[in-house]
C-alpha cells in the first residue's frame, strides 16, 4: 500500500488546521467603536452620495461632508456638517447629496470626529 494517500490525508487535516487558527485570530480581533462609510449610486446620469455611521457603544461627535466635482464645465464642491448622537448598534445617514453627472466625476471625503478621535473615510474616485 502506498503511502500517498496519507500524505495527501495528513495535508488536509494541516491546511484546515491552519484556516481554522486564521478564522479564530481574525474574530479575536476588537471592532471599532465609531464607523464610517461613503455610498455611491448611480442612474440615468445622476449620482447620489450617502455618509452613514455606525456606533458599537453610545457615541456623540461631529460630521463633515465634502464632495467635488469636476467636468469639463467646471468644479465645485459642496460641504455638510453637523453633530450626531447614536446608541450602541445604530447606523444612521449624517449627510446625502444628488447631483447630475457620472460618478467618476466625484471626490467625497467625510470626517468623523467622536470618542477623542478623527477619522476619515475617502472615495479615491467614485
Amino acid at each position: 500500500m502506498s503511502a500517498f494517500p496519507y500524505t495527501i490525508a495528513a495535508l488536509v487535516l494541516t491546511g484546515a488546521a491552519c484556516t481554522a487558527s486564521l478564522a479564530t485570530t481574525e474574530k479575536a480581533a476588537p471592532s471599532e467603536a465609531l464607523t464610517c462609510e461613503l455610498r455611491l449610486g448611480e442612474t440615468d446620469r445622476h449620482v447620489t452620495i450617502a455618509a452613514h455611521a455606525e456606533a458599537r457603544v453610545a457615541v456623540s461627535g461631529t460630521y463633515e461632508l465634502s464632495i467635488e466635482q469636476r467636468s469639463s464645465a467646471g468644479r465645485s464642491t459642496i460641504r455638510q456638517g453637523g453633530e450626531f448622537d447614536l446608541k450602541p448598534g445604530e447606523s444612521t445617514t449624517l449627510g446625502e447629496a444628488r447631483f447630475s453627472g457620472r460618478a467618476r466625476d466625484f471626490q467625497a471625503e467625510l470626517t468623523i470626529e467622536a470618542l477623542g478621535e478623527r477619522k476619515t473615510c475617502r472615495s479615491a474616485q467614485l
